[in-house]
């Protein structure tokens, strides 16, 4: 094996790492900030733009050294690690321990440790070539597109299907940089360079011994949650800690404090004011939130049949091992998706009694919207009552509570006669096509149920006053909730910003000016590179929320996602060589086979009405990405090989898709939902089709 297959074989290694390296930091960084998808956007938005800066700042570096390379190949393998253990240890260095940080300081914390690696990333692959160059070796930009996408489906598919399931991130990490360390030896060898041989293995020996120590691993793990960790467990659809203060344990999933057990006022409040209303309790469905004093609660309805509905069997097995969740004959635990189990139950339920944050992101809003609630009376009986609370002083309502409540009430009164609403710990919903009654004391006592907090302390706190003042805030004009224009995400962005007294728009205008004159200095093809990174990557972003809204566990499935579009890179890259001859013919139809997919995937959200399989999503991001591959050797050949197109092109299709993510995943989707966002892509692509027509 000669020096420049050394190289080639290092190029599909580093794809393999950094796909794998992608995706860990994406569910890191959603850990650190309690799962808020905003954040997938902002990891992949600094990730590709630095990679950008990288790529073109290989096309100005001129000192060609395969020994350097070799250096660089092992830095970009051992480099992760410590990017994974420096987001945990600095993440309450930087920020309050449990604060919740706005859009700017997250924005520049994830810049912060993720620019390094993204910079190696962007710049070892153009450099790789220039390398390759030296040796008198014919290898041209489209083959190199081609060896780095076959690393990149191998990383995913490994990351997404395999790894994610059985290894922890550390050991992910490890598995997935050791065949670039691997190769990074033997070039050391190969190029005689011993001394920087002993110097690499015992720094290889240091990172296998870190990423390999389980108790290392969680030590990390302290500043965020404390020294108390009782159980820890990196679940496919999530983080799941177990804290133990005194006797209470606490429950963290992706970093938010989700459970707290012998809270028995939140407990009470959360049963007895929907079972309370009932004549006879049959079948009652808990959506999450069955652990602790709640399900004791409502057995005390003596109810037909319980169906607790949580959706990652790693928490119910945890809770199990602790004695937090016990099994009883009236109660079946169902680990599934709680929409997904509402969207395909055929049994009807006297209650259905959701128990979930707040709806700030994505996976939880879509259980506030239109569609959950039609879906919701579908399976309640005639008289049956639904509810769930909201967090809000009710003394107090800021205007932008204000619209959130108001915007929830109207859409559920869509499908209900009767919402009330109750001033408790949190605003209780209920709902219901019956009669509904505030004195819950009286209801309980009618059925000789004895509570603690209910008992002595609902008068005192649920005054007619509050009840009053409560109603009378609801503004019966408010949008509704709806799963592709959603309503609550748009003012919880906007509480977002005014919460910490900023606003996005210097930002973007910042933004829009260096893009701007990005765009003026470089070449049309790398303009049209510019676009489709820019469109694929906003395509990713729509396929990702839009998939989060149907199945809600994006965790889950952000490798998925992402490996469906490196798959239908490299076919495409291999037919784009093929046919590169073609030109400008073959750009014109890639830009319209794309426009076609948006608009077919804009019909499709004007026009949903029911579920859409997993694998539809991953096979549309297939064939659009397949679109967008074509196009790179095109590209390349329209400059020419000898004019080293590499760094430009890669440079332009990493800034086009950082811009394209941050616009669609950050701004567009949230603000104005996911149809507009459809749009703009659209407009997008028929400038660049302009630009190729006149060019």
């Amino acid at each position: 094996m000669n020096l420049a297959n050394l190289i080639i074989i290092s190029v599909i290694g580093t794809g393999i790492s950094s796909i794998a390296v992608q995706i860990i930091t994406v569910r890191e960084f959603l850990s650190q900030f309690s799962g808020n998808e905003i954040t997938i956007s902002l990891v992949l938005f600094c990730w590709l733009m630095v990679s950008g800066i990288g790529s073109l700042a290989a096309r100005f570096f001129s000192k060609k050294s395969t020994t350097l390379y070799s250096v660089i190949a092992l830095l970009t393998a051992l480099f992760p690690l410590i990017q994974i253990i420096a987001i945990r240890l600095f993440r309450d260095f930087i920020f309050i321990h449990g604060e919740s940080p706005g859009l700017y300081p997250i924005f520049f914390f994830i810049l912060t440790f993720s620019a390094p690696y993204a910079f190696l990333i962007g710049f070892i692959l153009p450099y790789s070539l220039s390398i390759i160059k030296t040796m008198d070796t014919e290898f041209t930009v489209g083959e190199l597109y081609i060896s780095d996408n076959i690393g990149d489906i191998t990383g995913g598919v490994l990351c997404s299907f395999v790894l994610v399931y059985f290894f922890s991130p550390f050991k992910i990490i490890a598995f997935s940089s050791f065949l670039l360390i691997l190769v990074s030896l033997v070039l050391f060898i190969f190029l005689k360079r011993y001394l920087l041989f002993f110097v690499a293995f015992l720094s290889i020996a240091l990172f296998f011994t870190f990423a390999f120590d389980k108790r290392f691993e969680l030590s990390t793990l302290f500043h965020q949650y404390g020294v108390n960790i009782v159980s820890y467990q990196e679940s496919p659809y999530g983080r799941i800690v177990l804290t133990k203060e005194k006797e209470e344990y606490t429950f963290w999933e992706s970093g938010a404090p989700t459970f707290s057990a012998f809270n028995i006022t939140a407990a009470e409040e959360k049963i007895h004011y929907p079972l309370s209303q009932l004549d006879n309790v049959d079948d009652v469905l808990l959506v999450s939130g069955g652990m602790g004093e709640t399900l004791g609660e409502i057995l005390k309805y003596s109810p037909r049949h319980i169906d607790y509905v949580e959706l990652d069997p790693a928490l119910i097995n945890v809770a199990s091992q602790f004695g937090i969740l016990s099994p009883h004959a009236h109660v079946s635990i169902i680990p599934a998706d709680g929409r997904r189990y509402i969207t395909d139950s055929k049994k009807r339920y006297s209650a259905i009694i959701l128990d979930l944050p707040e709806p700030d992101t994505f996976q939880v809003n879509r259980f506030y919207t239109s569609e959950f609630f039609n879906r919701i009376k579908r399976i309640l009986e005639k008289g049956g009552v639904f509810s769930f609370s909201l967090i809000a002083n009710p003394n107090y309502l800021s205007e932008v509570r204000v619209k959130k409540l108001s915007s929830i009430f109207n859409t559920l009164k869509k499908y209900f006669h009767n919402v009330l609403l109750i001033p408790g710990e949190e605003i209780y919903f209920l709902a219901s096509d019956k009669t509904l009654s505030t004195d819950i004391p009286l209801k309980l006592r009618e059925k000789s149920i004895v509570t603690s907090y209910i008992d002595g302390f609902y008068y005192g706190n649920v005054t007619k006053e509050r009840i009053k003042f409560l109603n009378e805030s609801i503004n019966p004009d408010e949008f509704i909730n709806t799963d592709f224009h959603p309503r609550v995400i748009n003012i919880m962005f906007n509480e977002w910003f005014r919460k910490y007294g900023t606003s996005p728009n210097w930002f973007l205008a910042g933004l829009f000016g260096l893009l701007a004159c990005y765009i003026f200095l470089i070449r049309k093809e790398e303009y049209v590179l510019f676009s489709t990174g820019f469109v694929s990557m906003g395509v990713e972003m729509l396929i990702l929320f839009s998939f989060q809204v149907i199945y809600g566990y994006i965790y889950l499935k952000i490798g998925a996602v992402i490996t469906s579009f490196l798959f239908g890179l490299l076919p495409g890259a291999i037919l784009g060589s093929r046919w590169k001859n073609k030109g400008k013919g073959m750009l014109i139809g890639a830009e319209a086979g794309m426009i076609l997919l948006l608009l077919t995937y804009l019909i499709w959200v004007n026009s949903y009405h029911s579920m859409v399989p997993e694998f539809a999503f991953l096979l549309y991001g297939f064939i659009f990405s397949l679109l967008c591959g074509l196009q790179f050797p095109v590209a390349a050949e329209m400059i020419g090989e000898e004019k080293s197109p590499a760094a430009g092109l890669f440079a332009a299709d990493l800034v086009g898709a950082g811009a394209g993510t941050l616009a669609i995943g950050t701004l567009l989707i949230p603000l104005f939902g996911i149809q507009a966002a459809i749009i703009a892509l659209i407009l997008i692509k028929t400038v660049s089709g302009i630009v190729i027509l006149k060019g």
